[in-house]
């Protein structure tokens, strides 16, 4: 039975919800609006004078029912809207370093609402989440902008709770992470400069001291080419791989090279196809693609399509989807072949 609180101040037009399922609250002072968040997206939108809903009251309430929000607020064009988010419900974070105002930008994942996004955060009040996040008993995984980033040119930092990992999936040139009611994050192993400034480095050390006269440029450009990409694929690789041993609830699917790790709980059905039109052999002449429920409120849910060398690979992998050492849901049902 969920914990129903009245959160109006008014005992003659009472207004009860589950306080432990609330997310986020944003403000909108000039309207006099408040937004309720829960994780499965608007809980409540209400005119907060004619719903006689004092802001502080109902933090306090919250606060009162083990559900504390830490402050995050918005700024633009000079401007503050008070923004509260529940350090349970957060997915992850991204930050940039802290400019020339001592403020920086921040994206969070937050349940039910998606991206957070705040161009104008103290130091302090990052800090602030984080620890409050932490102190729930969820890990953090950190990285540095030399490992991973994600959104900001000027990143600092990388926060990723594993736990709310439900997809990884690598498209050859980043890495997109799939999280609980919160979207998804495009994460950059390297910088825009990196493949451009590698090669040159890898060209460098391949010519060493020979004549670049004498020399095959274009087959040493092609080395150095392939080398900076195998580079790339590993960072993409190695970060994914890192992500999915935290999360401990993901599934490997074996790819021609590309990390994708799944819920294999998740899909419904799953289909071969066969690109005739690729050579024998080829990269993407075999594909498999996982397929979830379909329903009322998404008739058209995303599904997803991975790529093989051969038959044989994407019949390894399906094998390993489908095979009893892959996740299974609590009541033990699981995809079968």
């Amino acid at each position: 039975m969920k914990n129903f609180v009245n959160i109006s101040a008014s005992e003659e037009k009472p207004r009860f919800i589950d306080l432990s399922s609330v997310t986020a609250i944003h403000v909108q002072p000039e309207k006099g609006e408040l937004t309720i968040f829960n994780e499965k997206g608007v809980l409540l939108y209400l005119n907060a004078k004619a719903s006689s809903i004092d802001t502080d009251l109902l933090l306090q309430k919250l606060s009162d029912a083990g559900n504390p929000l830490v402050a995050l607020p918005a700024r633009y064009d000079d401007k503050e809207y008070p923004h509260f988010v529940s350090p349970k419900a957060v997915t992850f974070a991204t930050v940039t370093e802290v400019t020339k105002d001592g403020t920086q930008g921040v994206i969070v994942g937050v349940k039910g609402l998606g991206w957070e996004e705040n161009n104008k955060t103290k130091p302090e009040e990052l800090a602030a989440l984080l620890d409050a996040v932490r102190a729930t008993g969820a890990t953090l995984l950190e990285f540095k902008p030399e490992e991973a980033h994600a959104r900001w040119y000027n990143a600092a930092a990388l926060y990723i709770n594993p736990a709310a990992v439900r997809e990884i999936r690598d498209d050859g040139t980043q890495v997109n992470v799939y999280f609980a009611a919160s979207g998804s994050l495009d994460v950059q192993t390297n910088d825009h400069t990196y493949q451009r400034d590698r090669v040159s480095e890898i060209l460098n050390d391949l010519l060493g001291d020979k004549d670049p006269a004498a020399s095959d440029l274009r087959a040493i450009g092609r080395e150095a080419q392939r080398l900076a990409k195998e580079e790339e694929t590993a960072a993409r690789v190695n970060f994914a791989a890192k992500l999915a041993a935290a999360a401990g609830t993901l599934t490997q699917v074996q790819t021609n090279g590309r990390a994708v790790y799944v819920k294999p709980e998740e899909f419904v059905s799953v289909s071969f196809y066969n690109d005739d039109r690729a050579e024998t052999g080829a990269a993407f002449k075999f594909s498999m693609s996982l397929e979830r429920q379909k329903s009322a409120d998404n008739p058209y849910p995303e599904a997803v399509r991975v790529f093989f060398n051969s038959a044989a690979e994407r019949e390894k992998s399906f094998q390993a989807l489908v095979s009893p050492s892959a996740p299974v849901k609590k009541n033990g049902s699981a995809l079968k072949p």
